[in-house]
């Protein structure tokens, strides 16, 4: 009797950690490994990947030992003269420590060491209790039914969860600082629209006259080493068209026509508030590598390239040799950063990890909105644990900025 005590204790402690263990080993490694050819990770992979399975087996199974422990136990005692309540308070306590917290700590601490050890096992008494488990999953699935209302099929993984994810991968050293930032701003691209990645505002745009003979525009593409140049009738908020340099040489030969004929007529028109996911597909649809960007008023905003989107996207700067501007960042320290008021929040927050309210498109928005006016070279602002301090502004505009960091409990001057 007491070795059939032994043995059924010895087989709580094994259903515990192996519930344990199974529920809590990693999949994505398994995968890795079971792609790479090791058939010990595949199989197990099946096991873990059938959760509803083992887990109603392996309850079960772990259910019966606890349920003829204690009847074992009175036997015993009564055999014995041992007070039956004591043996039991004995027994639930060797119980909970030794058949519950400590396989179960084991097991958490090492799951896939211990989930190779006890699958060969598993995998038999599985076998063997599948008639149970088949109607226990039965009934177990009309109750979620019932209750859930058919949502049992949502995601295993939200987007916050992954994001928390790649947050932890980089604190424990899994993701360089440059991956966390393509992971992120793969994330973050749905949520998206076009103003949190303007990058050329109205103010900045080169565009060409549609009357302009080469001879008179040659100074702007000559002082510009664009790609492609708006062409516009009137004003800059009546953009009609797009100036590809490739057909510089071709207008060189005929000089006498005006950019109006050597330019793509049908410009890709969005708006500053649409999705940039939209916008990326349409610019594939229609094989478009530059868009015109409208504010709400129809007037021009900015412009946006297929570039823009991809740095979105990857959550980085594609730099090449004739990129004067570079990503608007001029140096960029753990704690600090020095770049241009063009640097849009969403940016910055991204590569500063900043927790900027991105109210406004810019940070020479943000400051403005919180100086209440244009501020001068050298004056100081503070927001939360950050110092902004302006290094380069005049009286139309913020161009650079000191960024500086501080600890949360670092008091700030």
């Amino acid at each position: 009797m007491i070795i059939a005590i032994f043995l059924l204790f010895l087989a709580s402690s094994f259903f515990s950690g192996s519930e344990t263990a199974l529920t809590a080993t990693n999949k994505i490694k398994l995968q890795s490994k079971a792609a790479n050819g090791d058939k010990r990770s595949a199989n197990l992979l099946k096991l873990v990947e059938n959760s509803e399975e083992f887990i109603s087996g392996i309850l079960i199974a772990n259910n019966v030992p606890n349920i003829i422990l204690p009847h074992l136990v009175t036997i015993v005692a009564l055999e014995y003269g041992i007070n039956v309540g004591i043996a039991t308070a004995v027994l639930t306590v060797l119980i909970i420590i030794f058949a519950e917290v400590l396989p179960k700590s084991i097991a958490a601490a090492y799951p896939e060491r211990v989930s190779h050890i006890v699958y060969p096992f598993t995998y038999i008494l599985l076998k063997v209790l599948k008639p149970f488990t088949y109607l226990l999953n039965v009934f177990t699935r009309f109750v979620i039914r019932v209750l859930g209302r058919g949502n049992e099929d949502e995601a295993t993984f939200s987007k916050d969860e992954m994001r928390a994810m790649v947050d932890i991968g980089h604190t424990e050293g899994t993701f360089a600082p440059d991956e966390m930032q393509r992971l992120k701003g793969m994330l973050d691209f749905t949520k998206l629209n076009v103003s949190d990645i303007l990058k050329t505002p109205r103010i900045d745009i080169q565009a060409i006259p549609v009357e302009y003979t080469f001879e008179q525009a040659k100074d702007i593409l000559s002082n510009n080493q664009y790609t492609r140049y708006p062409i516009y009738e009137g004003d800059i908020d009546h953009i009609v068209g797009v100036f590809h340099s490739k057909f510089a040489l071709q207008w060189i030969t005929e000089p006498d026509r005006t950019v109006r004929e050597v330019s793509d007529l049908s410009p890709l028109y969005v708006h500053e508030f649409q999705a940039v996911n939209s916008v990326f597909k349409k610019m594939l649809q229609e094989k478009k590598h530059f868009a015109v960007v409208h504010d709400e008023y129809g007037g021009t905003e900015g412009i946006v390239t297929h570039e823009d989107l991809i740095e979105a996207m990857i959550g980085q700067d594609i730099e090449d040799e004739t990129d004067t501007y570079g990503s608007f960042i001029v140096k960029q320290t753990d704690h600090e950063i020095i770049c241009e008021g063009k640097l849009t929040l969403h940016r910055l927050n991204n590569v500063f990890s900043t927790n900027i309210p991105e109210d406004e498109d810019n940070l020479a928005g943000f400051l403005l909105a919180q100086y209440g006016g244009l501020p001068e070279v050298g004056e100081v602002i503070t927001f939360n644990n950050l110092t902004f301090e302006i290094l380069e502004a005049d009286e139309k505009k913020i161009s650079q900025v000191r960024i500086t960091k501080h600890d949360e409990e670092e008091e700030i001057e």
